[in-house]
């Protein structure tokens, strides 16, 4: 299944809106998220509330979200005096005569809200009871008086809950109404302190040219037309959501549902109602009009992140990106033909059990960018003998599902038993009343505390490439298909992927500066591309791969080192690899192809990470099979 090519005019719509997020980007440092969440606010026509300490940038942000998108903007200051006639406007009597009689004319003149484009509501928990019910309800049903409004998103501002102040903060009813919410934080608070520095650098150069910046200090100028604005809201509005897309938006709310359920008592503060899911469809559709696709997929669920500051448990927020991830991974329970949609059940049997390279066109759509993986290079012109990869593929994924079933100590997963208090900060975790005999020194030993373990989603897997000069013919093209069976294993499971080709030197492919992604159909074109030249070297590779995944967590990450050769350069042994491996918990799986002898090096890699060891004969009719060594 093919992605069909965009409309021109569609992408650059989409490009306006793109420039718009990155000049928001530049207005505050360390507040990337609330600058994505504000541009999806107006491209999905949403209302959006920020909320956070003094000073942390709130009125700047959205100020510049006015004065970027080009629109006609009114700001409303919030205090406890404001009446409704200074949200709507005055009302102005005036007598005429109408058939000799007197009468009196009721005439309106508009005020902000009705005017508006793009509303700033600053201090909003301030306004008064008498004045916040008309507005919320007015933002709501986008009427006044009769009239619809001609207002695209109303940003509004308060300060924290925790932040203490003279005022009431707003019902979670009355936060209902701004389908976005995002909650900033200071750049200390938050521990960014490199944006921090950066700040402070930004503040000396302004402290030293005062002068100069206030001579020449100018408006932020819009970098899209309003034209443009409402034709890119319409376009989005319009973009369609695939069926397997609404599945996994109703699986996604049903997990959120349990986990809030599971981490508080007011578990039922995720709004599920028909407005929320109107608005979170739309802003849905944004994030994929965004990112130039044809419609909305899975992967723009992430959206609905951007939804949640006052709809959820602060636990379950965090650990939203991991909950949808894990969603990811499972098998969607609809699946797209060429023909249409099936309804759930309708998912062909054996779909995912063997892992085969060969993936149905339903299953190559489950790739992040909607991308089929491009077939295997050809050697001389010719279709490539076929590589027998089934059985490594098989024995893979029974590894990944196993790292992926069994849970892993995670200070923020679930109770699964106890064990002794390692440090204090667990205390919070302990048996209360050992806790109580520790802290008067009446205990021998330590106190239990929870053992909170999480089970693992995603996973990472690094493939490292032999593309050495012996590796040339052939075996450069079973490699590859070696390489794209793997990929498809992966994007199944929603796995981020490393790939390194080496030969006297690690040559890594990154997308973004990040060895890990999910830029599959990137990394499959460039396996295709891979040229043999150069001696072998494990070392580069290996600690490459290694350094990549030192960051992430869990027991699920697997390297694969494909090669037909002994190295001859750098550490032979790559002990030190293999060390930082055992101690990484990151099983290398080695894969041996050729006529020759298995290096020894490659079993020992194997054995002492708990790997698998795979090795490839050419058959006598040509073709390639992997056996287990």
């Amino acid at each position: 299944m093919t992605r069909p090519a965009p409309d021109r005019r569609i992408a650059d719509l989409a490009g306006t809106f793109v420039e718009l997020r990155t000049a928001l980007g530049r207005v505050l440092v360390g507040q990337d998220e609330s600058a994505t969440g504000l541009t999806l606010a107006l491209l999905a026509e949403q209302h959006a509330y920020l909320e956070g300490p003094p000073g942390c940038g709130k009125s700047e942000l959205a100020a510049a979200l006015a004065a970027l998108s080009g629109a006609r903007t009114h700001t409303l200051v919030f205090h406890r005096d404001i009446r409704e006639t200074d949200l709507l406007g005055d009302v102005l009597l005036s007598r005429h005569r109408h058939r000799g009689h007197e009468r009196l004319r009721r005439e309106l003149i508009p005020g902000p809200l009705l005017q508006a484009e793009i509303a700033l509501l600053e201090d909003l928990p301030r306004s008064p009871g008498e004045a916040l019910g008309p507005l919320l309800r007015i933002l709501a049903e986008r009427n006044a008086l009769g009239q619809p409004l001609p207002l695209e998103s109303a940003v509004a501002t308060g300060p924290l809950e925790q932040v203490e102040a003279p005022i009431d903060p707003l019902e979670p009813g009355q936060l209902d109404r701004f389908a976005v919410q995002l909650r900033l934080t200071g750049l200390l608070t938050g521990g960014l302190f490199d944006e921090a520095a950066v700040l402070l650098e930004r503040g000396a150069a302004r402290e030293s040219s005062r002068t100069a910046v206030r001579s020449t200090a100018t408006p932020r100028a819009a970098v899209m037309s309003s034209a443009t604005r409402k034709a890119a809201q319409r376009a989005a509005a319009a973009l369609k959501v695939e069926p397997r897309t609404i599945d996994a938006y109703h699986r996604l709310l049903d997990r959120l549902r349990l986990r809030s359920a599971d981490e508080s008592a007011s578990g039922d503060r995720l709004m599920s109602d028909r407005s929320f899911s109107s608005a979170a469809l739309r802003l849905v559709r944004a994030h994929a009009f965004l990112r130039g696709a044809p419609a909305a997929a899975p992967r723009d669920l992430g959206a609905i992140r951007y939804m949640v500051a006052h709809r959820l448990p602060d636990e379950v927020q965090e650990d939203f990106d991991h909950i949808l991830e894990e969603l990811l991974g499972d098998p969607p329970n609809v699946t797209m033909t060429e023909t249409g949609a099936q309804m759930p059940g309708a998912q062909s049997q054996g779909d995912d059990s063997d892992g085969a390279a060969a993936a149905s066109p339903a299953s190559d759509s489950w790739i992040d960018d909607q991308a089929d993986l491009p077939a295997p290079p050809t050697l001389f012109g010719k279709p490539p003998p076929p590589a027998q990869v089934d059985p490594l593929l098989r024995a893979l994924v029974g590894r990944i599902e196993r790292g992926r079933i069994d849970p892993d100590t995670d200070p923020g997963g679930q109770p699964r038993g106890y064990r002794p208090l390692r440090d204090l900060d667990e205390l919070i975790d302990a048996d209360l009343i050992e806790a109580l005999l520790f802290a008067e020194g009446r205990l021998p030993g330590a106190p239990r505390t929870f053992e909170r373990k999480r089970k693992s989603a995603g996973g990472a897997v690094a493939v490292l490439r032999d593309i050495s000069a012996s590796m040339a013919g052939r075996l450069t093209v079973w490699s590859s298909q070696v390489v794209l069976g793997i990929l498809r294993v992966a994007a199944r499971r929603r796995m981020r992927v490393g790939y390194v080709e080496f030969h006297h030197r690690a040559l890594p492919h990154q997308v973004g500066g990040r060895l890990l992604h999910r830029s599959y159909s990137r990394l499959a074109e460039q396996a295709g591309q891979a040229k043999a030249v150069g001696q072998t070297n494990y070392e580069a590779p290996l600690r490459t791969a290694l350094e990549g995944l030192r960051g992430g967590s869990g027991r699920n990450r697997h390297i694969v080192l494909l090669t037909d050769g002994l190295p001859i350069i750098g550490d032979t042994t790559v002990r030190r690899e293999r060390q930082l491996a055992r101690r990484l918990g990151v099983a290398l799986h080695t894969v041996f192809l050729g006529n020759g002898d298995c290096p020894p090096v490659l079993d020992d890699i194997s054995l002492e990470t708990g790997g698998l060891r795979f090795y490839g004969r050419p058959l006598t009719g040509g073709g390639l099979r992997l056996e287990e060594r």
